[in-house]
């Protein structure tokens, strides 16, 4: 016999987690990069964060995967999200390959998003 569970997504996990655990997460992706074949414009989005990215972080960025960043305290992890990835507005013109979709989530829910 199969038996179906409810499944979660990925926001109802890290919200458990945050509550668990007493902290917050960083989750971000960008399926734009993602899916980019044009290696040229994927080098000028790297080089791009390189200007302002801690280089861990670049590392990260260029396994192309979804992510999420444990932090301690809400505020770090807004401060550091707020930081590491611009809003569209502030990329202005730069295609979509540029923008990271950024999520801060805490025990309560999405309490940041750029």
């Amino acid at each position: 016999m199969i038996e179906v569970f409810d499944s979660k997504n990925i926001f109802d996990i890290l919200y458990d987690c945050a509550e668990k655990y007493n902290c917050a997460y960083v989750y971000f992706y960008n399926k734009s990069l993602e899916n980019c074949t044009d290696n040229d414009l994927i080098e000028q989005v790297y080089s791009y964060y390189e200007e302002f990215l801690p280089e861990d972080m670049l590392l990260i960025i260029k396994t192309n995967q979804d992510n999420i960043i444990k932090f301690l305290t809400i505020d770090s992890a807004k401060m550091n999200a707020s930081s590491w990835f611009p809003t569209k507005e502030q990329l202005g013109d730069l295609p979509d390959e540029y923008y990271f979709k950024c999520y801060v989530v805490d025990s309560q829910g999405i309490v940041h998003e750029n």
